[in-house]
Protein backbone atom coordinates (compact mmCIF):
# COMPACT_ATOMS: atom_id res chain seq x y z
CA UNK A 1 0.00 0.00 0.00
CA UNK A 2 1.52 2.82 -1.19
CA UNK A 3 1.38 5.79 1.53
CA UNK A 4 0.08 9.03 0.36
CA UNK A 5 1.81 12.41 1.17
CA UNK A 6 -0.70 14.38 4.16
CA UNK A 7 -2.15 17.84 2.73
CA UNK A 8 -0.39 21.07 3.94
CA UNK A 9 -2.81 22.36 6.37
CA UNK A 10 -2.50 26.14 7.25
CA UNK A 11 -1.79 27.24 10.63
CA UNK A 12 -3.22 29.98 12.45
CA UNK A 13 -1.18 32.88 13.27
CA UNK A 14 -2.13 32.34 16.90
CA UNK A 15 -3.41 29.28 18.69
CA UNK A 16 -4.98 29.05 22.21
CA UNK A 17 -4.29 26.30 24.64
CA UNK A 18 -7.19 24.25 23.55
CA UNK A 19 -5.63 24.21 20.23
CA UNK A 20 -1.96 23.66 20.45
CA UNK A 21 -1.41 19.93 20.96
CA UNK A 22 2.66 19.15 21.58
CA UNK A 23 4.79 16.20 20.50
CA UNK A 24 7.86 16.41 23.02
CA UNK A 25 10.41 14.34 21.75
CA UNK A 26 13.28 13.40 24.80
CA UNK A 27 16.08 10.87 25.87
CA UNK A 28 15.58 12.63 29.74
CA UNK A 29 12.54 11.48 31.38
CA UNK A 30 11.87 10.10 34.85
CA UNK A 31 12.34 7.27 35.49
CA UNK A 32 15.92 8.19 34.05
CA UNK A 33 17.75 10.05 36.52
CA UNK A 34 19.39 13.56 36.81
CA UNK A 35 18.94 17.21 36.59
CA UNK A 36 17.89 17.21 32.60
CA UNK A 37 14.84 14.33 33.29
CA UNK A 38 13.93 16.68 36.49
CA UNK A 39 13.42 19.86 34.36
CA UNK A 40 11.57 17.67 31.63
CA UNK A 41 9.55 16.68 34.36
CA UNK A 42 9.02 20.13 35.73
CA UNK A 43 8.46 21.90 32.61
CA UNK A 44 6.09 19.32 30.63
CA UNK A 45 3.95 19.34 34.10
CA UNK A 46 3.67 23.11 34.28
CA UNK A 47 2.72 23.37 31.00
CA UNK A 48 0.19 20.65 30.81
CA UNK A 49 -1.73 22.14 34.25
CA UNK A 50 -1.61 25.08 32.30
CA UNK A 51 -3.94 23.42 29.77
CA UNK A 52 -1.12 22.44 26.87
CA UNK A 53 -1.89 18.75 25.33
CA UNK A 54 1.37 17.13 25.50
CA UNK A 55 2.65 13.97 24.34
CA UNK A 56 5.87 12.97 25.50
CA UNK A 57 8.58 11.09 23.31
CA UNK A 58 10.86 9.48 25.81
CA UNK A 59 13.54 7.51 24.14
CA UNK A 60 14.77 5.14 26.32
CA UNK A 61 17.47 1.88 26.57
CA UNK A 62 15.68 -0.15 28.88
CA UNK A 63 13.17 -1.93 27.56
CA UNK A 64 12.16 -3.32 23.60
CA UNK A 65 8.44 -2.99 23.64
CA UNK A 66 6.77 0.56 22.69
CA UNK A 67 4.26 1.53 25.14
CA UNK A 68 1.76 4.42 25.26
CA UNK A 69 0.22 5.30 28.43
CA UNK A 70 -2.00 8.01 28.73
CA UNK A 71 -1.60 11.07 31.47
CA UNK A 72 -3.54 14.17 32.24
CA UNK A 73 -3.18 16.36 29.68
CA UNK A 74 -1.52 13.73 26.99
CA UNK A 75 0.43 10.75 26.72
CA UNK A 76 3.75 9.18 26.97
CA UNK A 77 4.59 7.33 24.61
CA UNK A 78 7.54 4.97 25.25
CA UNK A 79 10.08 4.25 22.98
CA UNK A 80 12.85 1.77 22.55
CA UNK A 81 16.13 3.30 20.99
CA UNK A 82 18.09 0.14 19.34
CA UNK A 83 21.55 0.26 17.75
CA UNK A 84 19.99 2.42 14.74
CA UNK A 85 18.90 5.90 15.35
CA UNK A 86 17.28 5.39 11.53
CA UNK A 87 14.95 2.15 12.47
CA UNK A 88 13.97 3.76 15.62
CA UNK A 89 12.56 6.67 14.51
CA UNK A 90 10.94 5.30 11.33
CA UNK A 91 8.91 2.91 13.60
CA UNK A 92 8.23 5.97 15.81
CA UNK A 93 6.61 7.59 12.26
CA UNK A 94 4.99 4.81 11.35
CA UNK A 95 3.06 5.10 14.81
CA UNK A 96 2.07 8.96 14.92
CA UNK A 97 1.07 8.81 10.97
CA UNK A 98 -0.83 5.70 11.07
CA UNK A 99 -4.80 6.70 10.86
CA UNK A 100 -5.91 4.55 13.53
CA UNK A 101 -4.51 7.16 16.13
CA UNK A 102 -2.87 9.97 14.17
CA UNK A 103 -2.64 13.21 15.76
CA UNK A 104 -2.47 16.71 13.97
CA UNK A 105 0.64 18.64 16.21
CA UNK A 106 0.96 22.62 16.29
CA UNK A 107 4.52 21.71 17.73
CA UNK A 108 7.51 19.75 18.21
CA UNK A 109 10.13 20.25 20.76
CA UNK A 110 13.59 18.77 20.99
CA UNK A 111 14.33 18.55 24.52
CA UNK A 112 17.72 16.61 25.23
CA UNK A 113 19.50 14.31 23.88
CA UNK A 114 20.54 12.91 19.89
CA UNK A 115 17.53 11.13 18.45
CA UNK A 116 15.57 14.29 19.35
CA UNK A 117 17.91 16.80 17.58
CA UNK A 118 18.26 14.13 14.92
CA UNK A 119 14.45 13.85 14.41
CA UNK A 120 13.52 17.37 14.76
CA UNK A 121 14.02 18.73 11.16
CA UNK A 122 12.37 15.81 9.53
CA UNK A 123 9.21 15.21 11.93
CA UNK A 124 8.55 19.04 11.44
CA UNK A 125 8.31 18.69 7.53
CA UNK A 126 6.14 15.07 7.35
CA UNK A 127 4.05 16.36 10.26
CA UNK A 128 3.79 19.56 8.84
CA UNK A 129 4.50 21.06 12.48
CA UNK A 130 6.34 24.33 14.03
CA UNK A 131 9.74 23.60 15.73
CA UNK A 132 11.53 24.26 18.63
CA UNK A 133 14.54 23.39 20.14
CA UNK A 134 15.34 23.20 23.98
CA UNK A 135 18.71 22.76 24.34
CA UNK A 136 20.25 22.24 27.54
CA UNK A 137 23.57 21.88 29.08
CA UNK A 138 25.56 18.83 27.13
CA UNK A 139 24.06 19.19 23.67
CA UNK A 140 25.47 22.38 23.14
CA UNK A 141 28.77 21.69 24.84
CA UNK A 142 29.79 18.88 23.80
CA UNK A 143 27.99 19.09 20.63
CA UNK A 144 29.64 21.47 18.91
CA UNK A 145 32.86 19.79 19.34
CA UNK A 146 31.88 16.57 17.32
CA UNK A 147 31.50 16.98 13.95
CA UNK A 148 28.49 14.86 13.37
CA UNK A 149 26.16 16.30 16.17
CA UNK A 150 27.09 20.18 15.03
CA UNK A 151 25.65 19.27 12.12
CA UNK A 152 22.40 17.19 12.74
CA UNK A 153 22.76 20.37 15.64
CA UNK A 154 22.87 23.13 12.84
CA UNK A 155 20.16 21.93 10.92
CA UNK A 156 17.73 21.28 13.95
CA UNK A 157 18.49 25.31 14.91
CA UNK A 158 18.61 26.26 11.71
CA UNK A 159 14.74 25.25 10.66
CA UNK A 160 13.26 25.91 14.38
CA UNK A 161 10.92 28.82 14.74
CA UNK A 162 12.71 29.33 18.46
CA UNK A 163 15.49 27.85 19.83
CA UNK A 164 15.47 28.09 23.99
CA UNK A 165 18.50 28.50 26.04
CA UNK A 166 18.93 28.61 29.50
CA UNK A 167 21.53 31.69 29.84
CA UNK A 168 22.61 35.09 28.29
CA UNK A 169 25.95 32.99 27.92
CA UNK A 170 23.99 30.39 26.19
CA UNK A 171 22.27 32.45 23.92
CA UNK A 172 25.83 34.33 23.34
CA UNK A 173 27.62 31.27 21.93
CA UNK A 174 24.78 30.41 19.78
CA UNK A 175 24.12 33.53 18.23
CA UNK A 176 27.76 33.77 17.31
CA UNK A 177 28.06 29.87 15.60
CA UNK A 178 24.44 29.79 13.95
CA UNK A 179 23.45 32.86 13.55
CA UNK A 180 20.19 31.77 11.64
CA UNK A 181 18.79 31.03 15.15
CA UNK A 182 15.98 32.53 16.58
CA UNK A 183 16.93 32.56 20.10
CA UNK A 184 14.89 32.57 23.41
CA UNK A 185 15.98 33.07 26.46
CA UNK A 186 14.01 30.81 29.47
CA UNK A 187 15.51 30.14 32.65
CA UNK A 188 15.19 27.24 34.65
CA UNK A 189 12.97 27.86 37.66
CA UNK A 190 11.88 26.06 41.03
CA UNK A 191 8.99 26.13 42.92
CA UNK A 192 9.74 27.65 46.31
CA UNK A 193 6.17 26.42 47.97
CA UNK A 194 6.64 22.93 47.50
CA UNK A 195 9.90 22.83 47.75
CA UNK A 196 11.45 23.38 51.03
CA UNK A 197 12.24 21.78 54.11
CA UNK A 198 9.55 20.38 56.76
CA UNK A 199 10.13 20.40 60.69
CA UNK A 200 11.13 17.22 60.16
CA UNK A 201 13.91 17.17 57.75
CA UNK A 202 15.71 19.84 60.06
CA UNK A 203 15.52 17.68 62.56
CA UNK A 204 17.17 14.83 60.80
CA UNK A 205 19.55 16.78 59.50
CA UNK A 206 20.64 17.93 63.04
CA UNK A 207 20.00 14.54 64.59
CA UNK A 208 22.92 13.05 61.68
CA UNK A 209 25.14 16.00 62.35
CA UNK A 210 25.17 15.06 66.07
CA UNK A 211 25.59 11.31 64.94
CA UNK A 212 28.72 12.47 62.93
CA UNK A 213 30.32 15.41 64.00
CA UNK A 214 32.33 17.63 61.69
CA UNK A 215 35.27 18.59 64.64
CA UNK A 216 34.87 21.78 63.74
CA UNK A 217 34.29 21.61 59.53
CA UNK A 218 32.02 23.20 58.01
CA UNK A 219 30.36 20.51 55.15
CA UNK A 220 30.28 21.24 51.72
CA UNK A 221 28.18 19.17 49.35
CA UNK A 222 28.57 18.33 46.17
CA UNK A 223 25.21 16.85 45.25
CA UNK A 224 23.98 15.15 41.55
CA UNK A 225 25.94 13.43 38.55
CA UNK A 226 29.20 13.62 40.26
CA UNK A 227 31.47 13.52 36.83
CA UNK A 228 34.73 14.98 35.76
CA UNK A 229 32.68 18.08 33.83
CA UNK A 230 31.22 18.87 37.27
CA UNK A 231 34.87 19.52 38.16
CA UNK A 232 34.64 17.42 41.45
CA UNK A 233 38.16 16.64 41.57
CA UNK A 234 39.54 20.04 40.24
CA UNK A 235 37.62 21.60 43.08
CA UNK A 236 38.87 18.96 46.30
CA UNK A 237 42.26 19.15 44.73
CA UNK A 238 41.96 22.62 45.25
CA UNK A 239 40.84 22.42 48.49
CA UNK A 240 44.50 20.62 49.49
CA UNK A 241 46.49 22.95 47.89
CA UNK A 242 45.03 25.96 50.14
CA UNK A 243 45.41 23.64 52.67
CA UNK A 244 41.68 23.74 53.98
CA UNK A 245 41.22 20.23 53.82
CA UNK A 246 40.82 20.48 58.10
CA UNK A 247 38.14 23.23 57.50
CA UNK A 248 35.63 21.56 55.19
CA UNK A 249 33.84 18.15 55.51
CA UNK A 250 32.42 17.15 52.07
CA UNK A 251 29.39 15.23 51.61
CA UNK A 252 28.89 13.81 48.09
CA UNK A 253 25.49 12.80 46.75
CA UNK A 254 24.78 10.92 43.36
CA UNK A 255 26.23 8.59 41.13
CA UNK A 256 29.93 9.23 40.61
CA UNK A 257 31.91 8.53 37.26
CA UNK A 258 34.64 5.76 37.97
CA UNK A 259 37.92 8.01 37.51
CA UNK A 260 35.92 10.28 40.12
CA UNK A 261 36.06 7.68 42.43
CA UNK A 262 38.85 6.08 42.22
CA UNK A 263 40.43 10.11 42.63
CA UNK A 264 38.64 10.05 46.06
CA UNK A 265 39.68 6.56 46.87
CA UNK A 266 43.21 7.58 47.28
CA UNK A 267 42.56 11.24 49.19
CA UNK A 268 40.60 9.46 52.35
CA UNK A 269 43.45 9.88 54.47
CA UNK A 270 43.75 13.80 53.61
CA UNK A 271 39.57 14.73 53.20
CA UNK A 272 37.01 14.50 55.10
CA UNK A 273 34.10 12.64 53.10
CA UNK A 274 30.83 11.25 53.31
CA UNK A 275 29.43 9.18 50.36
CA UNK A 276 25.88 8.94 49.60
CA UNK A 277 23.72 7.04 46.71
CA UNK A 278 22.05 8.93 43.89
CA UNK A 279 19.31 9.99 45.60
CA UNK A 280 15.35 11.40 44.92
CA UNK A 281 14.74 15.22 44.69
CA UNK A 282 12.74 15.04 47.54
CA UNK A 283 14.54 12.64 49.28
CA UNK A 284 17.49 15.44 48.96
CA UNK A 285 15.47 17.83 51.24
CA UNK A 286 16.75 16.13 54.91
CA UNK A 287 20.59 16.12 53.41
CA UNK A 288 20.50 20.13 52.12
CA UNK A 289 20.21 21.41 55.47
CA UNK A 290 23.61 19.23 56.80
CA UNK A 291 25.52 21.52 54.06
CA UNK A 292 26.66 24.93 55.17
CA UNK A 293 27.24 25.39 51.54
CA UNK A 294 26.82 23.85 48.00
CA UNK A 295 29.47 23.22 46.01
CA UNK A 296 28.81 23.83 41.93
CA UNK A 297 32.29 24.16 40.28
CA UNK A 298 31.63 22.56 37.01
CA UNK A 299 33.96 23.47 33.61
CA UNK A 300 31.09 24.15 31.57
CA UNK A 301 27.09 23.79 32.47
CA UNK A 302 23.57 25.15 31.64
CA UNK A 303 21.61 26.13 34.95
CA UNK A 304 21.59 23.37 37.47
CA UNK A 305 18.76 22.51 39.12
CA UNK A 306 20.83 22.09 42.20
CA UNK A 307 21.89 25.64 42.37
CA UNK A 308 18.49 26.89 42.28
CA UNK A 309 17.13 24.02 44.85
CA UNK A 310 20.16 25.61 47.03
CA UNK A 311 18.90 28.77 46.58
CA UNK A 312 15.43 28.33 47.75
CA UNK A 313 16.44 26.46 50.57
CA UNK A 314 18.64 29.65 51.78
CA UNK A 315 21.89 27.70 51.61
CA UNK A 316 24.61 29.83 50.22
CA UNK A 317 27.13 28.33 46.83
CA UNK A 318 30.57 28.34 45.69
CA UNK A 319 30.43 27.79 42.33
CA UNK A 320 32.34 28.68 38.53
CA UNK A 321 30.81 31.36 37.14
CA UNK A 322 29.97 29.74 34.20
CA UNK A 323 26.79 29.18 31.94
CA UNK A 324 23.76 30.40 34.07
CA UNK A 325 25.22 30.00 37.44
CA UNK A 326 26.61 33.66 37.63
CA UNK A 327 23.32 35.17 36.20
CA UNK A 328 21.15 33.41 39.13
CA UNK A 329 23.87 34.28 41.78
CA UNK A 330 23.11 37.84 43.45
CA UNK A 331 25.81 40.15 44.26
CA UNK A 332 26.42 39.10 47.51
CA UNK A 333 27.53 35.64 46.64
CA UNK A 334 29.94 36.87 44.09
CA UNK A 335 32.81 36.38 46.15
CA UNK A 336 32.20 32.73 46.38
CA UNK A 337 33.01 32.32 42.87
CA UNK A 338 35.59 31.75 40.50
CA UNK A 339 36.36 31.40 36.41
CA UNK A 340 35.88 28.08 35.65
CA UNK A 341 39.16 25.81 35.75
CA UNK A 342 41.10 28.86 37.07
CA UNK A 343 42.82 27.50 40.27
CA UNK A 344 44.01 30.27 42.14
CA UNK A 345 40.60 31.97 41.87
CA UNK A 346 39.05 28.93 43.13
CA UNK A 347 41.18 28.81 46.08
CA UNK A 348 40.57 32.33 46.80
CA UNK A 349 36.86 31.22 46.61
CA UNK A 350 37.47 28.49 48.86
CA UNK A 351 39.25 31.23 51.40
CA UNK A 352 36.45 33.19 51.63
CA UNK A 353 34.16 30.59 52.06
CA UNK A 354 36.33 29.29 55.19
CA UNK A 355 36.57 32.84 56.86
CA UNK A 356 32.51 34.02 56.96
CA UNK A 357 30.98 33.08 60.14
CA UNK A 358 27.73 31.52 60.72
CA UNK A 359 25.77 34.99 60.91
CA UNK A 360 27.72 36.19 57.78
CA UNK A 361 26.46 32.55 55.94
CA UNK A 362 22.96 33.16 57.00
CA UNK A 363 22.46 36.58 55.73
CA UNK A 364 23.85 35.63 52.17
CA UNK A 365 21.79 32.74 51.93
CA UNK A 366 18.62 34.73 52.97
CA UNK A 367 19.51 36.91 50.63
CA UNK A 368 20.00 34.01 47.70
CA UNK A 369 16.43 33.00 48.75
CA UNK A 370 14.99 36.12 48.24
CA UNK A 371 16.30 36.46 45.05
CA UNK A 372 15.38 32.72 43.46
CA UNK A 373 11.72 33.19 44.41
CA UNK A 374 11.86 36.62 42.88
CA UNK A 375 13.56 35.90 39.68
CA UNK A 376 14.01 32.02 39.21
CA UNK A 377 10.33 30.46 40.21
CA UNK A 378 8.80 28.09 38.01
CA UNK A 379 5.52 30.04 37.29
CA UNK A 380 7.90 32.31 36.00
CA UNK A 381 9.75 29.60 33.86
CA UNK A 382 6.36 28.51 32.81
CA UNK A 383 5.21 32.01 31.45
CA UNK A 384 8.49 31.94 29.39
CA UNK A 385 7.70 28.83 27.32
CA UNK A 386 3.80 29.72 27.39
CA UNK A 387 4.82 33.32 25.58
CA UNK A 388 7.15 31.23 22.89
CA UNK A 389 4.42 28.54 22.17
CA UNK A 390 1.61 31.84 21.85
CA UNK A 391 3.65 33.90 20.09
CA UNK A 392 4.84 31.06 17.29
Amino acid sequence: MTLMPRPLIPKPTCLTADLMRILWLSENYPPRRGGMAQACDRIVGNLRQAGLQIDIVFFTNAGHSFKSVQQTNGRLLVVPAGDSPGHTLNCLYNYLSDPMHRVEYSHIVAFGGYLPVMALPVFKAWLNSRAITMLRGNDFDLGVFSAQRRALLADAVNISEATCVLSSEAQQKVALLFPKAKLKLVANGVDSDSWRCESCDYEAAENWKKQNPAENRLTIGIIGQLKEKKGVIFFLENVLQAGLHESFRFLLIGDVEPQVQEWLNAKTDRLSIVQLPFLDRFELLRWYPVCDYVALPSHYDGMPNVLLEAGALAIPVIAARVGGISEVLPETLQQLTFHPGNAEDCREALWQAARLNSEERHEIGESFAGHVARHFSSQRETKGYLKIFNAL
